[in-house]
């Protein structure tokens, strides 16, 4: 009997063992080609002394994986902070203690999860960056959403610095001191055997006081140009071999192909570049230095992936929620300490997710169409530097502790959604024709009209939870409904298409729009879906927008480009929209979700048929 037992619990024993070891069949993907591997910077070289800079931007509070279903019914997840760690961790063993790592800003306003805090009043994105140990930051627009009580907080209990040169207080003339802060520094690199001075600049965008609710009108957002000039000579001068620009200051440059744009791999200069926009905030500082002032800019606020050279300054950003992370290789001559401009490399962009498609290595599927997806391969395990991407372990822990708050709201089902749904600031979408006209259809009006801003994460093929939209619509904002007359409406569509943030929403009208050499607003109509109108200017039309927009108290002004448009108009007959006692956009979207049985991208866009036209691309 006793033989028999034994020999069970062999077996038990033996089977238990092999079904938990790793699948040695399983298909693991390397990410850099062969060819690309000749190239890879290495630690030990001997003629070229590599600091590499790990780069994150605009996570918007994204920490954990967003759940899709595919064409084809399977599911998988785009995102999640426990990969992007891994990859971090991979370098860090690789290059120790010459590893930075910097952020440019706009960390945890903008995803559901971003504001979650423990029973300590530890805020999650902050314990995220502090398990990684980073080395720097800057400020985003939106990190003065929540005010600057939350701000200070958030920034005291950081445990790395915040670089930032060109805030000041218009009343006393000083910069301003958050905690942590620091304005332009040296940064060691290196050991006792060799070691380089980085000199680091920190820029928060002039955009912030149009581009946040916080009140901030005593802060002054200081000339880029006039500042990086400045600091740049005193950082030469305390010895800096190198200096770069950490700047939440956006750039979006257009490639002819999305794969060409996102498909990961390591580029230099000899690259074929890209066509970048004049008018980004980026372009016009770049093109206003002179050569060698600095040698690297690190981007956000444009949410654009970019491993770019422009006017021969490199210039490296991610795409927005943390669906990608960048590299940037220094290389420095190991006699002279001089930085090699010409021999700097980006790798990425880097794919933050647990698997890719075999036959693109992305993981991204908001620019593919179901035609496109049949082209991708099937969904694989991939590897960085020879190490398997899975979940970082000191990230997890962070994980853990807020995983329950999440699950809270996205176990709340709303409804179904057979679609992709993605925005872009660029023109018409699929999300801005959904949004702007379920807003026009529940408030009665004639036209709707927002900030690209309003709507923040895409309605991925799926399940729509209420974490969905409290991520799609962090803000919150009052819906107001107010009059312009015709003639009122044509200038206020002149001003904010020639403006600064790209082409904004809207519902009930028909526009054509000029992008090149300068951004213009060539016509508009009435549209209602089936037929155009001349617009009379003489009319009282209603519009419905946000607050954030179209603010309706007297001393208030409106956000991004309104607030040109606040210098000379003001709303007639306003009024806030309440249904349902529900208040804001987000509350009232939710309810109109739950209502339905499923999300259907044909009753709002016909790509056929569209509402915008953008010419001289």
């Amino acid at each position: 009997m006793k033989t028999v037992l034994y020999i069970y619990l062999f077996f038990l024993v033996t089977f238990s063992i092999y079904s938990i070891q790793p699948n040695e069949d399983e298909e693991v993907l390397d990410l850099i080609t062969e060819e690309d591997k000749k190239i890879l910077p290495k630690y030990n070289d001997s003629d070229i002394f590599y600091v590499p800079i790990f780069h994150s931007n605009d996570i918007h509070g994204s920490f954990f994986p967003k759940k899709i279903v595919l064409p084809d019914d399977k599911e998988y997840s785009i995102g999640g902070l426990e990969y992007m760690g891994k990859y971090f961790k991979i370098m860090e063993k690789e290059w120790k203690e010459r590893l930075l790592y910097f952020d440019a800003g706009d960390q945890f306003q903008g995803g559901l999860e971003g504001t979650f805090k423990d029973d300590n009043n530890s805020n999650i994105m902050m314990d995220y960056f502090n398990a990684l140990h980073i080395n720097k930051s800057v400020l985003g627009n939106h990190e003065f959403d929540l005010g600057l009580n939350f701000l200070n907080h958030y920034m005291n209990s950081s445990k790395f610095d915040w670089i930032i040169d060109n805030i000041k207080n218009k009343t006393s003339g000083r910069y301003l001191t958050f905690p942590n802060q620091k304005k332009s520094m040296i940064i060691e690199v290196g050991n006792d055997e060799f070691k380089v001075k980085i000199g680091i600049i920190g820029l928060a965008t002039k955009e912030t006081p149009a581009s946040t609710k916080t009140h901030i009108e005593e802060l002054s957002f200081e000339n880029y140009a006039k500042i990086v000039n400045e600091e740049s000579k005193k950082l030469k001068e305390q010895g800096a071999n190198a200096i770069v620009v950490l700047g939440h200051i956006g750039l979006y440059c257009r490639y002819d192909t999305f794969k060409e744009k996102l498909t990961y791999r390591l580029r230099d200069k000899n690259l074929k570049q890209a066509d970048c926009r004049n008018t980004d905030e980026a372009y016009k500082l770049l093109h206003s230095l002179k050569p060698g002032v600095i040698d690297l800019l690190i981007s956000g606020h444009k949410h654009d992936v970019t491993h770019h050279w422009v006017n021969g300054f490199p210039v490296m950003s991610n795409d927005r929620n943390g669906k990608y992370a960048s590299i940037a290789y220094l290389p420095f001559n190991r006699t002279t300490k001089q930085i090699i401009s010409d021999k700097i490399i980006f790798e990425g962009p880097l794919p933050i997710c647990q698997k890719v498609f075999k036959n693109r290595k992305i993981c991204d599927l908001s620019v593919i169409t179901d035609e496109d997806y049949n082209n991708y391969g099937s969904l694989v395990h991939y590897k960085f530097h020879n190490e398997k991407i899975v979940e970082e372990e000191s990230v997890s822990e962070v994980s853990k502790k807020y995983i329950d708050q999440y699950n809270e709201y996205d176990k709340d089902f709303l409804t179904k959604n057979n679609y992709h749904f993605e925005n872009s600031k660029d023109g018409e979408t699929n999300m801005a024709d959904f949004y702007t006209e379920f807003l026009r259809q529940i408030s009665g009006a004639d036209i709707a009209l927002l900030n690209g801003g309003a709507f923040r994460t895409p309605f991925y093929r799926g399940n729509i939870t209420n974490a969905t939209v409290h991520s799609f619509d962090p803000f919150g904002n009052y819906l107001v409904k107010f009059q312009a007359t015709g003639g009122e409406i044509i200038k206020i569509m002149k001003q904010i298409q020639a403006g600064y943030k790209g082409f904004y929403p809207s519902a009930g009208l028909k526009v054509l729009v000029r992008e090149k050499p300068s951004r213009k607003l060539l016509s508009i109509k009435l549209w209602d879906g089936y037929k155009e109108e001349e617009i009379d200017e003489n009319k009282l039309y209603s519009i419905v927008s946000n607050n954030f927009c179209f603010p309706l108290e007297p001393n208030e002004t409106g956000g991004d480009d309104f607030e040109k448009v606040y210098q000379w108009f003001r709303p007639k007959n306003g009024e806030y929209i309440h249904i349902e006692n529900n208040d804001n956009s987000r509350d009232i979207l939710i309810s109109y979700l739950r209502n339905i049985d499923e999300l259907r991208e044909n009753k709002y866009f016909d790509k056929d048929n569209l509402r915008w036209r953008v010419v001289n691309k």
